[in-house]
């Protein structure tokens, strides 16, 4: 949450880049955990697709020169995903259900 949520405008690339190693693989592991994920069209990136009339438009995003009714033929350029299983665990009882990571004080 620091990570995401600091200005990292200021940051010379090298340094982020270690920065984002660690986050990308903390993030990762937390999807794996708790949230199942597949492609919303299992194909590979940059080969033909036919989308065939019914087809979901809240899954599929049509771009480029989309005219015409289905089936319409073209290049998948992202497969998406799709939450299959979501297993979050439970918020605490009380007054922490919205804290997302307490504050820290170290006492001398």
């Amino acid at each position: 949450i620091d990570f995401l949520t600091e200005d990292v405008a200021p940051y010379p690339d090298a340094q982020l880049g270690a920065a984002v190693r660690s986050v990308h693989e903390s993030s990762r592991q937390v999807l794996e955990r708790y949230v199942k994920l597949e492609p919303v069209i299992a194909s590979d990136e940059d080969q033909p697709v036919t989308l065939q009339a019914g087809f979901d438009p809240a899954s599929i995003k049509v771009i480029g020169n989309a005219t015409g009714k289905p089936p319409l033929r073209g290049l998948l350029r992202h497969r998406g995903w799709r939450a299959t299983q979501v297993n979050l665990p439970s918020l605490p009882e009380g007054s922490g259900r919205s804290i997302v990571a307490p504050a820290e004080v170290e006492i001398p």
